[in-house]
């Protein structure tokens, strides 16, 4: 954050809830996508896009599991519009499936999936895991959904040729239930409902464990650290927000990036029971709240390439506080670096573009 900017806040804090953030605002028309959303806070982010009129879609690698939780919300929110699609982050036929599937505009990207500090093991291609489930395949996946959020983000723009497309039934790419409506770019200026498409990605106060280390990005000279790791992984995704809003703001495209705060799911299973004395432990759907915050709200129409922590733009810090509240919503400065983010761009796109 420029120290010359205005920080952001919201009348929302560490106790707001998703159903709090998004109430009033209409997401009818409007498609939006969450990967990871059979689980945890992906699936009280997709309830409460669900629950303000969105038609969602379920990026999951369980279809089973993810089809129970779309009963689910469409059970607690009346919303019949809830699809269910594989995504395995980890493979890039996969990622390259779900995108060359989607028809239509998409309005919301929420890259909620995660793995955190999982043992040492790598891709088919040497990558690291965490690395590549964390960040890569929510880059690919970003950049093959671009023609759709730019259609959805910028009347002015010229599409793509992805945007171009006609629609096609939702069924096609393995969504269960009648084909999916195609949607709208919606009426930009509307009241309670945002005008820009917005790509959200969900990053964490562990990214002040490490920058991204490109000279050893898979820890092939380094010891495996599994949460140095996830930090890594988790500085690119707050580069990613940054280099993406640089690239896309110009289509009608905002990207932001955020850590949901400390809630205990299925996430930290390798890691067991955390001891963090005085941190605020929330609920799923507080852990939710930021996330649907950057995807829907009002409030935040045209604000881009920022790091997000309980509902407010997160204070940079000199080095990673000691105190663990103070570490909960401080962001590195090196995961803001416009430099780092180009950076990570172009390697980003070269380990893609690799055989």
């Amino acid at each position: 954050m420029d120290p010359k900017e205005t920080r952001i806040t919201t009348p929302f804090d560490v106790r707001s809830t998703a159903a709090e953030v998004i109430d009033g605002v209409d997401l009818s028309g409007r498609r939006a996508v969450v990967t990871g959303a059979a689980s945890g806070i992906g699936i009280e982010t997709a309830r409460a896009l669900a629950g303000a009129g969105a038609e969602v879609t379920l990026a999951v690698r369980n279809l089973d599991a993810g089809a129970r939780v779309a009963e689910d919300i469409t059970a607690t929110t009346g919303n019949k519009q809830l699809y269910v699609a594989h995504l395995d982050l980890a493979d890039r036929a996969s990622v390259a499936a779900f995108a060359d599937g989607w028809d239509g505009p998409l309005h919301i990207l929420v890259n909620n999936a995660g793995v955190m500090a999982l043992p040492e093991g790598r891709t088919p291609e040497g990558w690291d895991r965490q690395f590549t489930v964390n960040h890569l395949g929510h880059f690919a996946l970003a950049c093959g959904l671009h023609g759709a959020l730019a259609a959805a983000g910028s009347a002015t723009a010229a599409p793509s040729a992805a945007a171009a497309r006609p629609v096609r039934p939702a069924a096609s790419a393995g969504f269960p239930g009648s084909a999916g409506s195609a949607g709208s770019a919606g009426s930009p200026g509307t009241p309670g409902t945002p005008a820009s498409a917005r790509i959200v990605v969900v990053s964490s106060a562990a990214h002040l464990r490490s920058p991204v280390v490109f000279d050893d990005l898979h820890f092939d000279y380094r010891p495996y650290e599994p949460m140095l790791a996830y930090g890594q992984s988790k500085t690119a995704n707050v580069l990613f927000a940054v280099g993406a809003n640089a690239r896309w703001a110009g289509d009608g495209i905002v990207v932001n990036a955020l850590s949901p705060g400390g809630i205990r799911t299925n996430l930290q299973r390798h890691v067991g029971d955390i001891a963090a004395p005085g941190v605020v432990w929330k609920t799923p759907e507080q852990g939710a709240a930021t996330s649907v915050l950057l995807a829907a709200s009002p409030l935040l129409e045209g604000v881009g390439g920022r790091y997000f922590a309980d509902c407010a733009e997160a204070e940079p810090v000199s080095r990673r506080p000691e105190d663990l509240t103070a570490m909960m919503v401080g962001v590195a400065p090196y995961a803001l670096d416009p430099e780092g983010a180009d950076r990570l761009w172009a390697t980003s796109e070269r380990l893609l573009a690799a055989d």
